[in-house]
């Protein structure tokens, strides 16, 4: 069985997309390499892979959208929703400006535990049926030409490995969860920010953990005590303030076998105190629908 996986682990470095930054190989492999040795010892693991999802596998914010360069590359969800008529508090360009220039920015500097909920909380009475059709069309026109080439090839081999892929986002999960086709993962494993859904609407009764910072180790664990034998073997996120806590709770952990998770921090600069050598730090530039040749 051990020889088997090695084997497959050989076939799938080749098929990482040429438009990858040069850590892509050296991750996977790192990565299934950990997970090889894991199953020698239970062979019945089940590997998992957690990663955040805006500025970790898109470039940019889907909830709050993309600015490059003093332009702005795409809109987030809670501006395209309230053009839309489909935010139950903001509508239109008015309700969009009293939003993003008064109310957000009010909320942000109380914290960003008030801030990012919020932003969960503005479809009271909207049909969940309706907001997801909304949100999977941007995922499938705008938001996946955004995707960073070198995440996709990451989070490919690894699922073709048998590692699953979960997301744990602080973007509402009503948003996130309308990827899964653009990524080919289940909409079960996509978790965000999360209210209570009634009658097929949507509530603003928060559903807790909140996945930021500490509340995203907490759904880590929850995930990995939800399969039998679940082991968490690599993480992926952008943020030291955001991701760092989870991204730590990985690579602490014991493994079977006298291992330890790959945590990979993307474009995330320099390590913040507490996190010096703890994780393996690249930059990604390359977007699946700007690809370009990168020799990072």
């Amino acid at each position: 069985m051990k020889t088997e996986f090695a084997c497959m682990t050989v076939l799938l470095l080749p098929f990482v997309s040429p438009a990858a930054e040069r850590h892509v190989d050296s991750v996977v492999k790192e990565i299934l390499t950990t997970v090889e040795a894991v199953k020698s010892v239970v062979p019945d693991a089940v590997p998992m892979a957690f990663w955040d999802f805006d500025g970790t596998i898109v470039k940019g914010d889907v909830t709050e959208g993309l600015e490059e360069n003093g332009e702005q590359r795409f809109k987030g969800l809670v501006e395209e929703t309230a053009y839309a008529g489909l935010c139950s508090v903001y509508k239109g360009w008015d309700g969009w400006r009293q939003y993003s220039e008064r109310d957000y920015p009010r909320m942000n500097e109380i914290g960003r535990w008030l801030a990012w909920p919020y932003n969960a909380q503005l479809f009271e009475g909207r049909t969940v049926v309706s907001l997801d059709a909304f949100c999977k069309s941007k995922f499938e026109s705008v938001f996946r030409k955004w995707y960073f080439v070198s995440s996709l090839a990451m989070l490919n081999a690894l699922e073709k490995a048998g590692v699953e892929n979960y997301i744990v986002s602080a973007s509402p999960e009503m948003f996130v969860r309308n990827a899964a086709e653009t990524l080919g993962l289940p909409r079960s494993r996509f978790n965000g920010i999360r209210v209570a859904e009634h009658g097929g609407r949507f509530t603003t009764q928060l559903e807790y953990p909140v996945p930021y910072a500490e509340g995203k180790v907490e759904i880590v664990r929850r995930v990995v005590l939800s399969r039998p034998r679940g082991v968490a073997v690599a993480g992926f996120g952008n943020s030291y303030s955001t991701d760092g806590a989870f991204l730590r709770y990985i690579v602490s952990q014991p493994l079977p076998g006298g291992v330890r998770g790959t945590a990979l921090m993307i474009n995330g600069g320099k390590p913040k105190p507490g996190f010096e050598g703890l994780f393996r730090c690249v930059e990604q530039s390359a977007t699946a629908g700007h690809p370009s040749p990168s020799v990072q």
